[in-house]
């Protein structure tokens, strides 16, 4: 990219943890300029301004008023979103957080009307839209016809030291931070279920490995949760995600009439109805390139002032209203319908299209 192209000042609030990879990923985007950072761990603010040259903050209010950016990127828990959007709703700078969009349906609702409120652009880090491969199957999955089957999967191993996940409260739950990347796959290439099904399980603290290691402490969030969608047009699509069980994998499949696609972080492989290969993609960049895609496509949203833009907020209370309805079968052993979530909140599926170019919005 030239060197004359128009940068946006951004900070970045919460700059640990997976912030690091925000951060990173802001300081290889040349359409934007990093212009001060703030963590509630002063001492590692101070550690990785040093390092980026620019000011760091461990008070979020003194970053916005002497580095006043045009756009803040936030990667703090979930329980602390609600501040730092009223912070920058109140001064008119635009939003980019960590998915969940919110940890209920009403707080995610409230999230969007204020924004909205404010004039300013709310988006969601949902990266893996961003990859090559999924972005790929986005585009083929209309070469299969009539899709009755999706699959998908996403297993990781967290580790004993959850902290903030932990705590339904303060937003915490396998479904809805793994589960969350994945059901926005879904919902972005087929729409919203019609009804879900989903069972949730909680409680498989790790065993210590040796004499110093502790038990993890007693935690109240889903550690595995599995999910059934159905479709008004007869498709079923299955969900599964859990934190306790490595090594990391994940991985997105469609059968159609036509064929199957299937797509994980590094291949997308397009096959007909006897699985011979039509078309295979490697993607052979980074992990962090989709972050830095993301990166750029909300700033080049906020610099042209952009009537569209991808990962919004509207677009986002899907996942919350599905996720929640999950959350929600697993209490009741019922189907639920997402959509009841929404109207819950005065919205409808068609309402969180707002931003969603027409052109490319996929029907439900």
């Amino acid at each position: 990219m030239e060197s004359s192209v128009e940068q946006l000042p951004v900070a970045i609030i919460g700059a640990g943890g997976f912030g690091s990879q925000t951060l990173h990923a802001l300081l290889n985007c040349p359409r934007v300029k990093l212009v001060g950072l703030a963590d509630r761990d002063a001492s590692l603010a101070a550690r990785l301004g040093a390092e980026c040259n620019v000011p760091a903050y461990g008070d979020n209010r003194s970053l916005l008023a002497e580095t006043r950016p045009r756009a803040v990127f936030a990667a703090v828990p979930p329980a602390a979103a609600g501040d730092v959007l009223e912070l920058c709703a109140s001064r008119g700078i635009h939003l980019w957080k960590e998915m969940p969009l919110g940890r209920t349906i009403e707080e995610a609702a409230a999230f969007v009307r204020r924004a909205e409120q404010a004039n300013i652009k709310l988006a969601v880090g949902t990266q893996r839209r961003f990859a090559d491969t999924y972005r790929r199957a986005h585009e083929l999955r209309g070469k299969l016809g009539d899709i009755f089957l999706g699959r998908t999967h996403y297993l990781f191993n967290w580790g004993p030291r959850l902290a903030w996940r932990g705590d339904k409260a303060s937003g915490g739950g396998a479904l809805i931070e793994l589960g969350y990347h994945h059901i926005d796959l879904i919902i972005w290439s087929l729409g919203l279920p019609e009804a879900v099904y989903g069972l949730t399980t909680c409680g498989r603290r790790m065993e210590p490995v040796s004499p110093e290691e502790k038990l993890q402490p007693p935690y109240d969030t889903d550690d595995t949760a599995c999910v059934i969608m159905r479709y008004a047009n007869g498709t079923m699509v299955t969900c599964v995600t859990t934190r306790v069980s490595g090594p990391v994998s994940e991985e997105l499949i469609f059968h159609g009439r036509c064929g199957s696609l299937r797509a994980d972080a590094e291949q997308c492989v397009l096959r007909d109805a006897d699985g011979s290969v039509l078309e295979s993609l490697a993607d052979p960049t980074r992990p962090a390139t989709a972050y830095e895609r993301q990166v750029d496509a909300f700033a080049q949203a906020v610099l042209d002032d952009a009537t569209y833009y991808p990962c919004s907020g509207r677009e986002n209370l899907l996942n919350v209203a599905t996720i929640e309805a999950i959350y929600l079968s697993d209490r009741t052993a019922q189907p639920e319908n997402p959509r009841e979530r929404l109207r819950s909140q005065g919205f409808t599926a068609e309402d969180c299209r707002l931003y969603i170019k027409p052109t490319t919005a996929s029907s439900q």
